[in-house]
């Protein structure tokens, strides 16, 4: 028996992407989260290309996840364990009461979309390279 399963198309999951890079990035700059070192000087040219709809820049795949570090380490100083908690854990329905600590809860929460985007594209394109050497 054959089983057919639906997916988006490629195009479905780039646009979702470049959406949700864009949606990112306008909301890091918003955020206003205190970075150190490195990182500082790299994410605002990857923030620009994000919010210019170029989320697949190789050269950027590592800035993102050390700026969800580094989101990562500003929810956790403003509650003990809370970054590690929102980075695992859909938190769209805790309730805080702490107006800087929702900030960067919604922020994590489009951090985790774009980067979850970005994973499903990334899927798909290894996918049809395999079924392409496979034929």
């Amino acid at each position: 028996m054959t089983t057919l399963t639906t997916s988006p198309s490629i195009e479905d999951l780039a646009y979702a992407t470049i959406r949700s890079g864009r949606a990112f990035a306008r909301l890091w700059l918003d955020t206003s989260i205190d970075t150190r070192g490195s990182t500082r000087s790299l994410w605002p040219a990857t923030c620009r290309r994000l919010a210019e709809g170029q989320p697949f820049e190789a050269r950027d795949i590592d800035v993102v996840t050390l700026m969800g570090e580094a989101l990562r380490v500003a929810l956790n100083t403003q509650r003990a364990g809370y970054g590690d908690h929102a980075l695992c854990e859909d938190t769209s329905h805790d309730d805080l009461w702490d107006p800087r600590l929702e900030e960067l809860r919604r922020l994590t929460e489009v951090y985790k979309h774009f980067r979850d985007c970005r994973e499903r594209y990334a899927d798909r394109l290894s996918a049809e390279r395999e079924v392409a050497r496979a034929l």
